[in-house]
């Protein structure tokens, strides 16, 4: 992805903005701004974003992750043809995404974040703008669950259990599929996907083309829409018999 088009989307996605959060940090200089609109390039606009003037390691794990959730570029990723890449460029030296990785808490404190948000509370929103917004934000969530250091913060029966709240979580995105789409889909089988390689589990290896499947595993790139089907429908099949 080209970074020009990451001025296109910060912009877009400025004018449906989530709510101001009760954050001791928040960006000052943002879509919308003078300062914002004074920077002439992605780069300048990302270090615009860095965290400055607080003691990054006086910010709780979940303050890191809630800031990181507000950063102008954060939904972008839905741009480029890897979700897992968008995200990394789109996140890429943010100071804020660095120091809530290197927490030993940080998975722990993804699930306490994602698994009190009620998805269905898209129904309230006004327009389709805003629902698009809001289901990016969560997914752009998924998919920095999804990272294998995080995972490995876990216990298996942590894992299990995460499994579990997370199919729960799926079932409530289905009911919204025009909101939430083809992609949450996706990242959700990709996490499933992973958790099982991390417990020592194959579950596509031996009934797709290895550059299918290699394209999925490594990039989170779908093309064929039955491995999506396939670890949907194994996901569901390991919740019912845990």
């Amino acid at each position: 992805m080209r970074k020009i088009e990451l001025f296109v989307i910060a912009m877009l996605w400025s004018s449906v903005a989530s709510a101001q959060l009760s954050l001791r940090w928040n960006y000052p200089c943002k879509p919308g701004t003078e300062c914002w609109n004074a920077l002439t390039s992605v780069a300048e606009r990302q270090n615009a974003c860095q965290i400055k003037g607080i003691d990054l390691k006086t910010l709780s794990t979940e303050e890191l992750l809630l800031i990181t959730m507000e950063h102008p570029f954060f939904r972008s990723y839905v741009a480029h043809d890897s979700p897992l890449e968008g995200l990394g460029f789109a996140l890429e030296g943010f100071n804020g995404f660095e120091e809530f990785k290197r927490r030993p808490d940080a998975m722990k404190a993804a699930c306490e974040i994602y698994f009190k948000e009620d998805f269905s509370k898209v129904e309230a929103f006004p327009d389709s703008a805003e629902m698009g917004a809001y289901s990016l934000k969560w997914i752009g969530v998924e998919l920095i669950m999804s990272d294998k250091a995080l995972l490995n913060q876990m216990s298996s029966r942590e894992k299990t259990d995460f499994l579990k709240r997370l199919h729960a979580s799926l079932l409530i995105k289905q009911r919204y599929r025009d909101v939430f789409g083809g992609i949450s889909d996706a990242v959700t089988a990709y996490i499933f996907d992973k958790v099982m390689h991390s417990m020592g589990i194959e579950i596509v290896e031996s009934q797709f083309y290895a550059d299918g499947i290699v394209a999925f595993e490594e990039r989170l790139i779908a093309r064929d829409p039955g491995l999506i089907e396939l670890l949907l429908n194994k996901f569901t099949e390991y919740v019912k018999n845990h």
